[in-house]
């Protein structure tokens, strides 16, 4: 069917045939076909905006801001960048996009989720005030505190009736309050205040760490209390001070919280929130509906039993791999009948032979439809012999592979093909080589902390078998082995520091080089003419090289009789 068959279509037919399709990449094309279908598929191209550089974010704001019939159509708006200066004060990157988000606002009809995901706060504080009085649906507000944290009369802490809301501090938080007590930020206060008085509906929350509290107090977290709340993602946030219960008849602050809500499906926790040694305290009747959980070994260890119907798992905190720890981790898995996502990490102090830690994993999770590995420290396994092991999941459709390469291993394109030969059944595999030295508090993606990455699509014949990569493959660009001298600028304000003590600069992402490409699974079917022919590694290239070398010889010898 061309475009002019499906201009003719109806607008709703239209919207439901753009809404199957997986690609973002086939809908973008489908879109470019005529204005018609633009129109027609605009509501599903940009219902989800996910910005990740300065720039990206500074042109399509731009582009948003004069085309308020796209701008419509935006339900879940996502900006994420790295700020251009280390002071907050010249931030230049921070105070453009925020503004632009200000002046975009009153075109945003159908906003309903705002994340902002950056190094620093929002440096136009009416941005928050724009987003609450122009967007009557936006109901799920992201933000983050860096070295700079939100005054008390913030414009972000005056929304109400949200229904979800996310926390994250970064790198300058920690660098310029990490000793600060909660009665000292007054704005903290009004933060909870909006959480749990303003918002009695709130059904996500994501606090990845706030400031201490006095000793004997009790974070205002766990009086909370919302009906509805089936998300709930804390990170390095201090609850209570209590070293253990007392009668037995009492509870944790905490524990007591997490029983009082019984809808929770999604639930993440660290050691500074949630001790795992008070975790058995729990009632096993409480959190009937847990199936997403993240959190350490030992917090699983306490959980597993009583919560079997676990689906999704991810242990943040690495392992660290001794003799006893495949049987542990394996014990550990196997009473999670349902399980069929996991994300694991194992730490090497020396290279790893063996492959019963693959083996024991795999046969503790027989059900896997996707999985992740990350193994660091050490070059532990060769992709293909670890391809191998990984094939005995019969469900296994999605796997996601960061190691520290083999010195003597294969190109990241040589292992791709690999794991496409070993494990046919695949949709859909990365692979990412990482240094030894790399710290696993760094996620590698997110800085471009890596040597080399790859995603890569399997597409298959119309038996069902691989044919051939659809690669994007990501590696750091080549820089100078030198930088250029500055030359000072004198400023007519002078700029004012934080903070009177110098602390490392938080990682950068580095400009990465992305190719993107398709690789042939099965080179003896391609057919090659010419050159391609002659220079191919196969049966039909030798005897194509004989017969020019003969073809050649036959021609020098007619060239020398005639002359």
């Amino acid at each position: 069917m061309n475009s002019l068959n499906l201009a003719a279509l109806p607008g709703d037919l239209l919207l439901e045939v753009t809404s199957r399709l997986s690609s973002r990449t086939d809908i973008l094309n489908l879109a470019l076909s005529s204005k018609h279908l633009f129109a027609s598929t605009c509501p599903v191209l940009y219902a989800h905006v996910h910005l990740g550089t300065a720039e990206q974010c500074q042109r399509t704001l731009s582009m948003l801001r004069s085309r308020p019939n796209v701008a419509r159509h935006i339900q879940k708006l996502y900006i994420r960048f790295s700020s251009a200066s280390s002071s907050y004060i010249a931030d230049i990157n921070g105070i453009a996009i925020s503004a632009l988000v200000r002046e975009l606002a009153p075109k945003l009809d159908a906003l309903h989720t705002f994340i902002w995901d950056a190094d620093e706060i929002p440096q136009c504080d009416d941005m928050w005030f724009a987003l609450r009085m122009s967007c009557p649906r936006l109901r799920t507000l992201g933000t983050c505190y860096g070295s700079v944290i939100p005054s008390q009369r913030s414009h972000l802490l005056d929304f109400k009736n949200l229904r979800g809301f996310s926390l994250t501090l970064k790198y300058g938080y920690y660098t310029h309050h990490a000793d600060d007590f909660q009665d000292a930020l007054p704005f903290d206060g009004r933060l909870w205040d909006m959480l749990i008085r303003r918002s009695p509906d709130l059904e996500e929350l994501h606090v990845l760490g706030g400031p201490l509290i006095l000793d004997g107090t009790v974070h205002p977290l766990c009086s909370a209390r919302w009906p509805l709340l089936h998300s709930l993602s804390l990170g390095d946030i201090m609850l209570d001070w209590s070293t253990g219960p007392g009668p037995m008849s009492s509870k944790r602050p905490f524990i007591a919280f997490l029983e009082a809500h019984p809808g929770l499906r999604f639930f993440r926790t660290s050691r500074t929130a949630l001790s795992p040694h008070v975790l058995p305290s729990l009632d096993p009747s409480a959190l009937p509906h847990l199936t997403h959980f993240a959190g350490s070994l030992e917090h699983l260890q306490a959980l597993a039993p009583s919560h079997p119907q676990i689906t999704h798992l991810a242990i943040e905190e690495p392992l660290i791999i001794r003799d006893l720890a495949p049987l542990l981790v394996a014990g550990v898995l196997q009473s999670l009948r349902c399980l069929t996502e996991l994300r694991i990490a194992f730490v090497f102090h020396s290279s790893y032979e063996s492959g019963s830690l693959i083996k024991n994993l795999v046969g503790a999770c027989p059900g896997l439809t996707t999985l992740e590995i990350t193994c660091a420290r050490r070059s532990s396994f060769k992709v293909d012999t670890l391809a191998k092991s990984v094939n005995c999941l019969p469900r296994l459709r999605h796997l996601r592979l960061t190691l520290v390469p083999v010195a003597t291993g294969d190109s990241l394109r040589v292992c791709a093909s690999h794991v496409a030969h070993a494990i046919p059944r695949l949709h859909t595999f990365a692979l990412t080589f990482i240094s030894a030295s790399l710290p696993l508090s760094l996620t590698p993606v997110d800085f471009g902390l890596y040597e080399e990455s790859g995603n890569y699509v399997i597409r298959t014949d119309e038996y069902g078998l691989p044919h051939s990569l659809s690669c994007t493959e990501r590696s750091p660009a080549l820089r100078l082995p030198f930088t250029l001298p500055s030359i000072p600028i004198p400023l007519v304000v002078p700029l004012l520091a934080f903070s009177p003590f110098t602390s490392p600069s938080p990682p950068r992402e580095r400009r990465m080089k992305i190719q993107q490409f398709v690789l042939n699974l099965r080179p003896g079917t391609s057919k090659h003419g010419g050159l391609g022919l002659i220079l191919e590694r196969s049966t039909a290239g030798d005897e194509m090289r004989v017969l020019t070398v003969l073809v050649a010889l036959s021609g020098l010898a007619l060239w020398g009789f005639f002359a």
